[in-house]
């Protein structure tokens, strides 16, 4: 099939659930950050015009020329936006529809000012802690993301049973279709919350859903060693008796896990083809499913399968802070409206198609009409 028939065929069967995405529910955490979004200057005209730096490496390069010597670099903030994945995942899911509940670090006790509309749209927000704050430096090719995390100590199980409840934890568990938890990484403990959860709370929900997700995104594993990563990859497996259990990875991320487990695929892990790394990284997990998703295209192994998809890759992107966010909402949104894993891939690579462009979350509406778009120019950048 070719990609313009994978746009049309995940737009017909998408177009008429609008309904259905109203029904499912999503239950997110635990990050949160206040994303400071700016532009590095290349060269100054005045005070008001100035040209980038267009590239990670041009940045690079001019950090290593001062090397033994010394350099003022100037940025440009462009604008405060609300960040950590939790709430971008949230974000993008409540726009396109569905019911978010959130429980995570946008304000303790009150929310910050920058999260209000964000806790103020979602179903309900339980604030357990203080955000994070990310200088998000944005370039054609990605993103250079300076983070304090410091804040994230405080999300700890006694915080949550303290301030939300175990009983509302378990309860808003229970309803959820979709169960998050975002950004292992940077939350020290994380891996003591899901050790809880198994023992102490799963073992009594009743859940309400058929089939629900217990979806993970870690962001960057490579400030973790090698040992803290397998053995978070051990602990998530434990979920997978009461969900379908699914890890989702940016390229980069793909190739620190492999490392961590030590693949061989016979070329350098970044080098690897995206279907051999997603493969042999399955076989190491006891998943349900495995994402891995460059910037010009998504392949999954799902409930032991193999599939892959292309992106509509922006050259020029006004916003990549947040991109794979959007695509792992646009993913189990489709997922959860029955849509095959292909398509569940390309409506994944729509949402953040989208985002990247408008820098701003599709509705339902705006991303059928992307897709109608993306069909015309499905050869080339637009």
């Amino acid at each position: 099939m070719s990609l313009k028939q994978m746009i049309a065929a995940t737009q017909e069967a998408v177009a008429s659930k609008e309904a259905q995405v109203k029904e499912k529910r999503f239950l997110m955490g635990f990050d949160a950050f206040i994303d400071e979004i700016s532009e590095m200057v290349d060269e100054r005209k005045d005070f008001k015009h100035y040209s980038k730096l267009k590239t990670i490496s041009d940045f690079g390069h001019r950090i290593l020329g001062a090397a033994g010597l010394s350099n003022s670099m100037e940025m440009v903030p462009q604008y405060l936006k609300t960040g950590g994945s939790a709430v971008n995942m949230g974000s993008s899911v409540y726009h396109l529809g569905g019911i978010v509940d959130y429980i995570g670090c946008i304000g303790y006790p009150d929310v910050h000012p920058v999260f209000a509309e964000f806790a103020e749209s979602v179903n309900q927000a339980y604030n357990i802690a203080d955000p994070g704050y990310t200088l998000a430096l944005e370039f054609q090719d990605g993103k250079i993301m300076i983070c304090n995390t410091q804040p994230l100590r405080d999300i700890t199980w006694d915080r949550i049973s303290e301030t939300v409840g175990l009983e509302t934890f378990g309860s808003l568990i229970a309803q959820a279709d979709v169960v998050g938890s975002i950004n292992w990484t940077m939350t020290p403990y994380m891996d003591a919350i899901w050790q809880k959860m198994q023992t102490e709370l799963l073992p009594a929900v009743q859940f309400e859903r058929r089939d629900p997700i217990f979806f993970v995104d870690p962001i960057d594993p490579a400030k973790r060693d090698n040992q803290d990563i397998v053995q978070a990859m051990a602990r998530l497996a434990g979920f997978s008796n009461h969900f379908r259990t699914v890890l989702s990875l940016n390229r980069k991320e793909a190739t620190e896990v492999g490392k961590a487990f030590g693949l061989d695929l016979g070329v350098p892990l970044p080098e690897a083809p995206l279907e051999a790394i997603t493969r042999e990284l399955y076989r190491c997990l006891d998943l349900y499913g495995l994402l891995v998703h460059p910037v010009d295209c998504a392949a999954c192994m799902w409930n032991g399968e193999y599939y892959e998809a292309p992106g509509p890759y922006a050259k020029e992107p006004r916003l990549t802070t947040g991109a794979g966010d959007n695509f792992n909402a646009g993913f189990v949104v489709a997922t959860l409206l029955g849509l095959s894993p292909t398509e569940s891939l390309v409506l994944g690579n729509a949402v953040s198609g989208f985002y990247v462009r408008q820098a701003k979350n599709p509705t339902f509406a705006e991303l059928v009409t992307f897709m109608d778009t993306w069909q015309d120019n499905w050869d080339g950048d637009f």
